[in-house]
């Protein structure tokens, strides 16, 4: 009897595999999505790409980390537009809770 709701174990596996490829491409949308999604300017902002002491961007709340090396690679800000650096900051630094 050959059921389409009845799943093999080989096809859950299979499944099971695809969901970090689906999970990854998610967070990517992600990173662009806020990039597109910001409205203020870097200079308007304040950004710049050095920390002001312990305040950078990947402490901040509105920071979108890059899922490849989070503190290395550029990700995105949910209100400044562009690539922003992990180790940047910017007159709207709101510190994680």
């Amino acid at each position: 009897m050959d059921n389409d709701n009845n799943m093999t174990r080989g096809r859950v596996l299979q499944k099971l595999a695809l969901a970090p490829l689906a999970i990854g491409a998610l967070a990517m949308l992600r990173v662009e999505e806020a990039e597109a999604a910001a409205t203020m300017d870097p200079k308007a902002a304040g950004y710049v790409t050095k920390p002001n002491g312990k305040k950078m961007c990947s402490n901040c709340s509105l920071f979108i980390a890059a899922k490849t090396t989070p503190m290395k690679s550029a990700g995105a800000c949910q209100v400044v537009k562009g690539k922003i650096s992990p180790s940047g900051y910017c007159n709207l630094y709101a510190p994680k809770s």
